[in-house]
């Protein structure tokens, strides 16, 4: 195995095609919760807009932080040096991703209000956008 991360050794759902899939079924998920949410007026869009907003920040920084950790750790996992929790970064990774995620999922829970809880559904399709925009990116410079 060569000492440079390249495309081939990537997973499948690492590939720009299924990227794109997934930021696409993002994108169109959101509109058509703002499409569903819009038909009731007591319901205030700008929570959708404020959660989706928010979500594509933290899954952008959660993707540009895997990212890191994929491009130092990733052929030495490959190769069975290490296994990925003891990657530099990755128990801090994973602590981050379950309260960005669970938190707004928690909050479900205790929130009784449907006005808050529009945003949070945005909140998540916005998270995993951002998430896979930072991810393509960094793929994009992997050579072939």
């Amino acid at each position: 195995m060569s000492e440079q991360l390249n495309r081939r050794l990537l997973p499948f759902y690492m590939k720009l095609p299924v990227f794109w899939v997934f930021i696409i079924l993002t994108l169109v998920g959101q509109v058509l919760w703002v499409a569903f949410i819009s038909r009731y007026p007591n319901i205030d869009l700008r929570w959708s807009s404020f959660g989706y907003g928010f979500g594509i920040v933290l899954g952008f920084m959660q993707g540009k932080w895997t990212s890191r950790l994929w491009d130092r750790s990733y052929l030495q996992v490959l190769k069975r040096q290490i296994i990925f929790w003891e990657a530099k970064g990755a128990k801090t990774l994973t602590y981050f991703t379950c309260f960005a995620l669970g938190l707004p999922v928690t909050g479900v829970l205790l929130i009784k209000s449907t006005v808050q809880l529009t945003g949070i559904q945005s909140y998540v399709f916005g998270f995993i956008g951002g998430m896979n925009v930072a991810l393509m990116l960094w793929v994009r410079r992997i050579p072939k």
